[in-house]
């Protein structure tokens, strides 16, 4: 295992680099795989800092938040439920900013990068049936302020047990790592076998519901989804799935079932979903006390040219510290794949070890990751700084692309 190297202090002058040129013009944009981070030094002290301010009032934890509640409640701008027509219209956002330091046996990386950052509205009208949200992402090092559409969509709910969304979303697939909201996820960056599917937002019609205890939902899908919408050229993707609230059955706050599938028929004008043809996901989450888990299985076949079969999974347990302040997580990732390059490395940020032959290209048929960290919450997900360490191997490929290596990630999250 190799040796973590001590967090080097930013020189003076440090300058900026960034990657502007270095992704297609893909629905993707700077979340491609291909997306590398800059290297500004001059964050990185501002974090532990940040931390040690944090952790030492925690004496007055929960007036701090209260306190916070009137800055949160500036980003709604209207609010009337007695209007017929508007009752709410807040702005939303995010900035999600992380500094790694990486160290393996095909070399050593650091880093800050601005991994997200968004900024959009929300809209209820019609007694709260309509919904419409659209927001926008820049890129690392702000150089653009505008990169590209995230979410941009209308939700129609007729009823409490039926939504019917049109428009850029996310496809109903990998209900953990995928559909819930990196706001709320206690780590990182998602696991390798999920980035592996190399599944982003689509163009999209989709339809969830619920009946009793079970859930519902179907979906289709436009494969040349770009920076914005596309131009439905390219091939579609559908899919299905059903849920299980077991809650009442085990008697515990959460314990969720899920079970989700997409297809891909694929185009050479493809943009997004055109890695495999099928995706299956299995997802077990559950919560008693200050324990939670998540157990999440994933199956994709029907990948052309070296992205034969894949299989996979993660086991993620988290565990209250201090309830509602800090957070201690786990997770071990597995995943295998049929040939001897169809798995790819972590593109934050295994595949940014220098060693690579090519650059960039960590690859094999073995894959695991051991992580741990914590959350500390100052203003619940809205506000919590993370920190996080994680050893993981790739093996099965060429010596060249054979990857080991430890990756030490502190960072700050912001959301409102």
């Amino acid at each position: 295992m190799p040796t973590l190297p001590h967090p080097p202090t930013a020189p003076a002058g440090a300058h900026h680099t960034n990657s502007a040129n270095a992704h297609r013009n893909t629905g993707r944009g700077r979340d491609a795989d291909s997306m590398k981070p800059n290297t500004n030094n001059q964050y990185h002290q501002f974090i532990p800092l940040l931390a040690l301010a944090a952790i030492t009032g925690s004496a007055n934890s929960q007036d701090l938040a209260k306190s916070l509640d009137p800055i949160w409640a500036l980003a709604t701008l209207y609010k009337d439920d007695s209007n017929p027509i508007l009752q709410e219209f807040k702005l939303r956002g995010r900035y999600q900013g992380q500094y790694h330091w990486l160290d393996s046996d095909q070399g050593s990386a650091e880093g800050w990068e601005d991994r997200r950052s968004r900024l959009g509205f929300d809209a209820k009208l019609f007694e709260k049936q309509l919904e419409i949200r659209a927001d926008f992402q820049s890129n690392d090092g702000f150089e653009d302020f505008y990169d590209r559409l995230v979410d941009a969509y209308i939700r129609w709910n007729p009823n409490p047990n039926l939504s019917i969304t049109a428009g850029k979303t996310k496809p109903l697939i990998a209900w953990y790592d995928w559909l819930q909201s990196t706001n709320s996820q206690p780590t990182f960056e998602r696991s390798q076998i999920f980035n592996q599917l190399r599944v982003d937002r689509a163009t999209a019609l989709t339809f969830e519901g619920s009946i009793e205890n079970f859930t519902w939902q179907a979906g289709f899908y436009s494969n040349d989804t770009d920076r914005e919408f596309g131009t439905f050229g390219g091939g579609t993707s559908y899919g299905a799935g059903i849920g299980w609230n077991l809650k009442e059955t085990l008697g515990w706050p959460r314990a969720d079932l899920r079970l989700d599938w997409l297809h891909s028929d694929h185009d050479a004008d493809d943009l997004v979903l055109n890695r495999y043809q099928d995706i299956l996901t299995a997802t077990f989450w559950a919560r008693q006390g200050p324990w939670e888990l998540v157990i999440e299985g994933f199956h994709a076949s029907g990948g052309e040219g070296r992205f034969e079969d894949v299989a996979g999974f993660f086991i993620q347990p988290a565990y209250d510290l201090i309830p509602g302040k800090l957070q201690l997580v786990g997770r071990y990732t597995f995943s295998t794949g049929d040939g001897p390059a169809s798995l790819d490395g972590q593109s934050r940020y295994e595949r940014t070890a220098p060693g690579l032959t090519p650059a960039g290209a960590a690859r094999g048929d073995t894959y695991h990751a051991f992580y741990l960290g914590t959350q500390y919450f100052i203003h619940g997900d809205k506000l919590k700084l993370l920190t996080g360490i994680e050893y993981s191997t790739l093996s099965g490929g060429t010596n060249a692309d054979d990857y080991e290596g430890t990756t030490l990630l502190t960072g700050l999250r912001l959301s409102f």
